[in-house]
């Protein structure tokens, strides 16, 4: 695979390369965007514009402001050319409901990506939040601590619409940078994993949908960008649908990615308060959450967007297999539900 998928052996210098060190006491202001008046009082003529418009009908032409269009393009600059995770304050929780957050926040992602379905119900934007009638649901619907990951999709949108009681904590790491670790201390590890293993999801036991059909590279380099792909627990789900055990180098070479994405030289942590919105480029960044616990006071409650973007990196086509595993089970599950 080395022709196709080359190895890449320099040290990434890229503001996506970061360390904790490198983002200082406050990771948090350091990748924040506060909103000015003037985005302000467009987020408002685009919500005015938008108000009778169900959420998932609204285009991008229905938001066609030029501030707010801007705000988008300085959002997707600070992704793909950037530190690749950016979170937008400004936003008055207390004055909008919940109906208008997701109208903001959804005309926000018309400007930088097509949205994806969710779920079987077909949902293309929906809540992260705990749901006690369903404890073993995605981990999404959990309140579960969620390991160091990417999503299946370009970008990863959060709108926070109301804390938890404790913890809920967001984690993130460069990918880059640990790929620069990997390469000054463990680069005979680099070729297992940019070969990669199959992923493949619980949801689809029982179906005729199986595991990936081809490896997913957990590192790969297109036009001398390197970009990852990583979720354990969907390798491992791999290997309990298929009998196929990962392959040693492999799930050595995973351990210590995950390891070193949750050391604090590399991890950062911060909350996201209510109003606020995070957009992540799941090609160079990966996330995680701590446990949470609800109360009767404070229930979390997270807006999501998985946002398709083509032209902001190259990638191999195997990292959009499992987005088209997730995609053929809902197709599968809504049609079994007719």
């Amino acid at each position: 695979m080395e022709h196709r998928n080359p190895i890449y052996r320099d040290i990434i210098d890229h503001p996506a390369a970061w360390t904790s060190a490198s983002l200082g006491s406050d990771p948090k202001r350091q990748l924040t965007l506060t909103l000015s008046p003037e985005q302000r009082a467009a987020i408002d003529r685009v919500l005015r514009g938008i108000a009778h418009m169900p959420v998932q009908s609204i285009e991008r032409k229905h938001a066609a402001d030029p501030v707010f269009e801007a705000l988008a393009r300085d959002v997707e600059a600070e992704l793909a050319d950037g530190r690749g995770l950016i979170v937008v304050h400004g936003i008055d929780r207390a004055a909008y409901s919940n109906e208008e957050c997701e109208r903001i926040f959804w005309a926000l992602g018309t400007h930088m990506g097509d949205a994806a379905v969710q779920n079987k119900q077909g949902d293309q934007i929906t809540h992260v939040t705990q749901d006690k009638a369903h404890p073993t649901e995605r981990g999404y619907r959990s309140s579960a601590e969620l390991s160091p990951h990417t999503d299946a999709y370009a970008i990863l949108g959060l709108m926070c619409l109301d804390r938890s009681e404790s913890g809920g904590f967001s984690h993130a790491a460069s990918a880059l940078a640990i790929h620069n670790e990997i390469l000054g201390t463990r680069p005979d590890l680099l070729p297992a994993l940019y070969e990669g293993t199959h992923y493949a999801t619980l949801d689809a036991r029982g179906t005729s949908l199986g595991p990936t059909p081809e490896k997913v590279p957990l590192f790969s380099c297109v036009d001398g960008k390197v970009s990852v792909f990583f979720s354990r627990q969907n390798s491992n789900e791999a290997v309990r649908q298929s009998g196929e055990p990962l392959d040693p180098a492999f799930a050595e070479g995973a351990d210590l990615f995950e390891r070193l994405a949750r050391d604090e030289r590399f991890r950062i942590e911060f909350m996201l308060d209510p109003g606020e919105i995070m957009f992540v480029n799941n090609y160079v960044l990966v996330h995680a959450r701590t446990e949470f616990e609800d109360s009767e006071r404070h229930k979390r409650d997270l807006l999501r967007l998985w946002l398709n973007n083509a032209p902001m990196r190259p990638v191999l086509p195997e990292l959009h297999l499992f987005a088209k595993l997730y995609k053929d089970l809902f197709a599968l599950q809504a049609g079994t539900a007719k």
